[in-house]
């Protein structure tokens, strides 16, 4: 069994909450026929297994706590909560079931980035080398990219694998403005960087309406 894994932290400034989970676990639940759990790591309540986040006003740095020991039992693929599942996603697990760690990469700025992440095994190494330091530490040391935040901590001390060297490139589209000058047929995945540009201010992309729901 393969774990679907998002994250909730309340009082962020793009606006998550409960909603933003239930809509990636339907669209989990219509694309992958895999036999999976769906959990979300969160300090709320939200409608589906929940791991209680530790409380620590740590930002986007509570990602970390994904590697925490012991929390999951088999291969995790981890989404951001602002990811659109718009396709069947079994031949993603299937092309990289076999790494012990993917992330997707963002050509243009040259990030190994977090959106998007696979992985089997112990790397609670990354949660230890985390709590070793102060956030203020990580901030200064992770500054801009392509080594910026999370990511940049998470990428530097895992030998891993790119999304996009084992998947069409087509099936992953970061949203944009202008996508309805773009062929978007093949995209299993919208992924969306800006926090102006999310799901819930771009409800007139068609990816978005025909599958955040």
């Amino acid at each position: 069994m393969i774990n679907i894994v998002c994250l909730l932290r309340s009082g962020g400034k793009v606006g998550y909450d409960a909603s933003w989970v239930e809509k990636l676990q339907r669209g989990i639940a219509r694309n992958l026929t895999l036999d999976h759990q769906f959990i979300c790591l969160s300090d709320c309540e939200v409608d589906c297994q929940r791991i209680p986040l530790e409380d620590g006003d740590w930002g986007y740095w509570s990602k970390l706590q994904l590697f925490k020991p012991n929390q999951f039992q088999g291969p995790v693929m981890y989404f951001d909560l602002d990811t659109v599942i718009c396709q069947n996603i079994d031949d993603v697990v299937d092309r990289i079931k076999k790494r012990k760690f993917v992330m997707w990469y963002e050509a243009d700025k040259g990030i190994h980035s977090s959106a998007f992440m696979y992985w089997q095994g112990d790397y609670s190494h990354l949660w230890d080398k985390f709590k070793s330091k102060p956030v203020d530490y990580w901030d200064s040391l992770y500054s801009s990219p392509p080594l910026y935040g999370d990511q940049a901590l998470i990428s530097e001390n895992t030998k891993h694998y790119l999304l996009t060297d084992h998947c069409p490139t087509e099936w992953f589209h970061i949203a944009s403005r202008r996508d309805s000058d773009y062929d978007l047929s093949k995209v299993k995945i919208l992924m969306f960087r800006k926090s102006a540009q999310k799901p819930s201010t771009m409800i007139d992309n068609e990816l978005v309406k025909n599958h955040w729901i």
